[in-house]
């Protein structure tokens, strides 16, 4: 079937199925670069004498240095959003995947500044401030949010151009058909258009008659 003889009921579901798969282009590299950080981090000392792993994994190590909760979350969230969700994101290209990923994300870089605020405010232990390890974390989990938003958030190249054919199609749903008519009268016809209308000599006179009765 040749792309003129779609109907619009059809070029409605290509869109659809176009709105379910991504195109990532450049933007999958910060996924991957993401990801590879956050995994990076787990064997960098998340503070001293604690890697980030023994962290995520919560080994007795973690708890005798006086982890925090919002430091495991952190640990945790990420492992979800920033690797599992934003890699599968590169390999599935599917849009929910990324959408999860995105979420997840976003929160962990959230929990990021609850993890370092807690650190610095313990009184649990002499260690008050994350080391490297957290902040490679914290990096590839922005470049996923980073990666993630400009691509869910913006309409693929396939999407853009089946719109553009729903647009000039003239086999419309009757809702579509509705807008178009009422746009094209309303372009027609500006006096029908009451964002169009001029009422400034209404205005006027209603502003004269509410100063009448204000001095009677």
């Amino acid at each position: 079937m040749s792309e003129e003889k779609l109907s619009g009921k059809e070029l409605a579901t290509l869109e659809k199925e176009a709105a379910r798969k991504l195109e990532l282009g450049d933007k999958k590299w910060f996924l991957i670069a993401g990801g590879v950080l956050f995994l990076l981090s787990l064997f960098l000392p998340h503070i001293r004498g604690v890697m980030g792993y023994q962290v995520l994994t919560r080994t007795d190590v973690a708890a005798d240095a006086g982890i925090t909760l919002a430091e495991y979350v952190f640990y945790y969230l990420g492992m979800i959003g920033v690797v599992i969700f934003s890699l599968g994101t590169v390999i599935s290209k599917r849009t929910w995947v990324a959408w999860v990923a995105w979420i997840f994300s976003c929160v962990t870089v959230v929990f990021a500044v609850f993890a370092i605020w807690m650190r610095q405010t313990t009184t649990s232990t002499q260690v008050n401030f994350v080391n490297i390890g957290m902040m490679v974390a914290i990096i590839g989990a922005i470049a996923a949010v980073w990666g993630l938003s400009n691509t869910i958030l913006a309409r693929s190249d396939a999407q853009a151009d089946i719109a553009q054919r729903r647009s000039e199609n003239k086999d419309l749903d009757h809702i579509a058909s509705a807008q178009r008519a009422l746009l094209e009268q309303q372009q027609h016809s500006p006096e029908n258009n009451p964002l169009l209308v001029d009422d400034r000599r209404a205005r006027v006179a209603r502003r004269r008659q509410r100063e009448a009765e204000q001095d009677s």
